[in-house]
């Protein structure tokens, strides 16, 4: 004859988390800084990669009596890129820079005095 099998009436040892709001306290990124500007190298690795590539393209041309682009076609590019790099690393580094006056103040480790005092 079998035996049923007997369910426990005890429960987990390891309740179920409930689903519900996720707290409003966020633990800080500590390298959130670092691969902000990290991010920044890489994005200034990829200008110089294509202009590096610009480059190569205006060289190869020049190579060949029939040449592919018209004089001026490949430096027009070059300064554009050059451009926006330029302005991208300004304005990114704004932002950044905002950031960090905002943390300064906000830690206000250094009294007025003091960050003079550095600064000279």
């Amino acid at each position: 004859m079998a035996v049923p099998k007997a369910t426990s009436s005890h429960p987990p040892a390891q309740p179920k988390p409930q689903p519900g709001p996720k707290p409003q306290r966020q633990d800080p990124d500590h390298q959130l800084k670092s691969e902000l500007f990290e991010a920044l190298r890489h994005l200034n690795r990829g200008y110089g990669v294509a202009l590096s590539s610009l480059d190569r393209l205006e060289a190869k041309d020049h190579l060949h009596a029939l040449r592919v682009f018209p004089s001026g076609f490949i430096a027009s590019y070059r300064n554009r890129t050059k451009a926006l790099r330029a302005r991208a690393n300004r304005d990114l580094l704004r932002l950044l820079a905002g950031r960090e006056e905002q943390e300064a103040e906000s830690f206000g480790s250094l009294g007025p005095s003091r960050e003079r005092k550095l600064r000279s």
